[in-house]
Formats: C-alpha cells, structure tokens, sequence
C-alpha cells in the first residue's frame, strides 16, 4: 500500500497465506486492550504488515488514535502462516482505509517496534490468487 499512492516501502512484501490475531493497547491508558481480533495478513515484510479485519475499533478502542486522536495506540499481534511457527510482532497502524476485495471491512497498514527477521526468514507461501 502506498501513501496517497506514493511507495513508502523500505522492504519488499510477501503475500503470505495467513491469519493474524491482533488486540489494540490504548495509548492514552496503556492498561485498556481490547478484546482479541481475528484478520488475513494481506501481506508482509521483516518491518510491517497490512492486514483485512472486520473492526476497526474493538471494544471501543480504535487501531490508530484515541477518542481526540492525541494518543497513538499500539498493535500487538500473533501472526499464524500456514504450516509455520506463530510469529509475535509488535507497532503502531500507518494507516487504515475500507477494503476493496471485502465490502464491510476495512484493511490497515502497521510499521513493526523491531525488524522481524523470522518473517524474512519464513518465506511464506505465496497467496493463491483466485481465478
């Protein structure tokens, strides 16, 4: 994904067959996290992941900001690949939008707190297009 269509990607993304289980830390009050989330990776590099989820604020807690968009909040994450060992990531959403493949959800980008080699290391699988 690109910002206002512009590449920012330092990394190249592999799209990976796998699902992602995410829950939101408020920035504001680090001790309110949200109920686990179940999404797709869409795709994936050692520095971020963009992920399809059906919510963009669970129990209440937004991906990206706080109520008065002061606070950043945080992402913790358990991807699962296919055939591989779950992989534990950790960041901040750059950026969020619907999705066009599924109507009804939304698609977000994270930059990772720390390079995720292992992710680099998996290669995953790549995602079957339909067709």
């Amino acid at each position: 994904m690109s910002f206002f269509r512009r590449e920012r990607r330092e990394k190249e993304r592999s799209r990976p067959m796998a699902i992602v289980v995410f829950t939101v830390r408020s920035g504001k009050d680090p001790g309110r996290v949200s109920s686990p989330v179940t999404g797709d990776v869409q795709d994936v590099s050692s520095t971020g992941m963009s992920v399809v989820t059906p919510r963009l604020a669970p129990d209440g807690i937004h991906i990206m900001y706080d109520t008065l968009m002061t606070f950043r909040n945080r992402i913790d994450a358990t991807i699962f690949p296919e055939g591989k060992p779950p992989v534990r990531v950790q960041g901040a959403v750059i950026w969020f939008r619907a999705s066009d493949a599924k109507p009804g959800f939304y698609i977000f980008g994270m930059r990772f707190d720390q390079e995720a080699p292992s992710l680099e290391e998996l290669r995953l699988a790549p995602r079957k297009e339909p067709g």
